[in-house]
């Protein structure tokens, strides 16, 4: 998870915290975004998710929604 964590961090360009906060229904994979909810200044924001995460991101969410 941390490596899949830091790999979004940096390409998608948010910050620390702001991926702490990801939540499923944050990542939108059919339109390829991420919104981000309250960003810096409590406003939220829409960052691109990288092509080469879609896999990882897909077996995270079904880890996640196996729990």
């Amino acid at each position: 998870m941390t490596h899949l964590l830091g790999h979004l961090l940096y390409g998608t360009g948010m910050r620390l915290m702001e991926g702490v906060r990801l939540r499923i229904k944050d990542v939108d994979i059919d339109r390829q975004v991420i919104i981000v909810r309250q960003a810096k200044g409590n406003k939220d924001r829409v960052v691109m998710l990288p092509a080469s995460l879609l896999s990882d991101i897909r077996r995270q969410m079904k880890l996640a929604r196996a729990l």
